[in-house]
């Protein structure tokens, strides 16, 4: 995802050069915080950064802030946050006693030169229904076989479906379990794809993985994670008009971002 507050600058850098509009530089004291808990699995994904202002070259990045105090609380319970020591800006929980359920609900604190901003997110139910079209996918041969040309490898897929009767917004993760995989004839030309493989967010009740986007042989988790209403409002509200004044959705209190949390369910499937 980009810098929260990046978003709101190309939105109102867009309207300004349209309409000659002015607008106020943002409080320079400010800071974004992108935090994100997942039922089940370690809290890794905390962020914390600093704004740009509003003339910001298109190149700039916002500046990261690794000395914010970061804590969750889940009632009475109390969770500091730690900085990654080789990731600037990030921060993560070390210990082994905080175990993300669903229906937990959790209020992050986070103070950095004195400003204190707060939050709060309930940990949403799994997903339903998941399930895969086939537990296995073809790789291709290099060089390729008589009739094996592109139109056969986007051919080679797997769908994944799920019950969403509410049109709440999902989004699946492919990882690769292998121990030491081995790497597939096509990925030096699809190199464009990541290792791991993200795919957007949809309120649909399917999604289609083709052997093209993967990387490597062997065993496959596929991570389909239902996303909670702030996450939701956020990504509506990246995908609105770039003319429209909005900014993005923050639950953020004191401060600008997200606070939110996801419960996933998976299925295997294996590249031979």
């Amino acid at each position: 995802m980009r810098n929260w507050f990046t978003v709101i600058v190309c939105l109102m850098g867009s309207v300004a050069c349209e309409g000659d509009l002015e607008f106020v530089a943002p409080d320079p004291d400010t800071f974004v915080i992108q935090a994100f808990l997942f039922a089940d699995e370690p809290v890794e994904w905390v962020t914390v950064s600093g704004v740009l202002p509003i003339d910001a070259d298109s190149t700039e990045v916002a500046p990261v802030i690794s000395n914010a105090a970061i804590t969750l609380f889940r009632g009475t319970e109390r969770f500091d946050l730690q900085a990654t020591s080789n990731e600037p800006g990030r921060y993560h929980y070390p210990g082994g006693d905080l175990d993300i359920q669903i229906g937990d609900v959790f209020r992050l604190e986070a103070t950095v030169n004195g400003r204190i901003a707060t939050a709060e997110t309930v940990v949403p139910v799994a997903p339903v229904g998941l399930g895969l079209s086939a537990d296995s996918l073809i790789a291709p041969t290099f060089p390729p076989q008589r009739g094996q040309g592109p139109g056969s490898l986007l051919n080679r897929t797997i769908t994944a479906r799920w019950m969403n009767t509410g049109d709440q917004l999902h989004f699946v993760v492919i990882d690769n379990i292998e121990v030491a995989p081995q790497i597939l004839p096509t990925t030096a030309i699809f190199s464009r794809f990541a290792a791991r493989l993200i795919q957007q967010p949809t309120a649909a009740d399917s999604s289609v993985v083709r052997v093209v986007m993967l990387t490597h042989y062997g065993q496959h988790r596929l991570k389909l994670y239902r996303v909670n209403d702030e996450y939701v409002d956020l990504y509506r509200g990246l995908q609105q008009d770039s003319r429209d004044l909005n900014e993005p959705p923050s639950n953020i209190h004191g401060a600008l971002g997200i606070f939110s949390a996801f419960s996933a369910d998976s299925s295997f499937f294996e590249v031979r």
